[in-house]
């Protein structure tokens, strides 16, 4: 049965990126992708918020925080698409918006993670 949770929450997590991924695009100018940036971001955000939740799987269940992070977070949030813009920038020779996205990303999303880990300390 966790397996169809994992798989409804990942059904979940794929329409919503795919739904803001459009709505950030739609109001982004540039080659930089801020829609994937802002996902991505929001997902480690969520991430550290729960399972940083000392509680959460004990007061939720394993099936509820397989879907919630496992399927819809980890359908959210994409390393490929990242990874894909990485390489189309330096392609396109823009070497400075590559730089500070890859860059971007791995220290923002560290510390979003972490933010949303320090959250349940407070």
């Amino acid at each position: 049965m966790q397996y169809f949770y994992v798989g409804l929450g990942g059904l979940l997590g794929a329409i919503t990126r795919y739904a803001l991924g459009q709505a950030l695009s739609a109001r982004s100018r540039g080659n930089f992708p801020t829609g994937t940036l802002i996902i991505n971001l929001t997902g480690a955000f969520l991430l550290g918020l729960l399972l940083g939740t000392p509680a959460f799987t004990h007061r939720f269940g394993t099936s509820l925080t397989l879907a919630l992070t496992t399927g819809f977070l980890g359908a959210y949030t994409t390393f490929s698409t990242f990874s894909y813009e990485v390489v189309r920038l330096l392609e396109d020779g823009e070497v400075i918006n590559a730089l500070t996205y890859l860059l971007g990303s791995i220290i923002l999303g560290l510390l979003f993670a972490l933010a949303g880990r320090a959250i349940n300390l407070i």
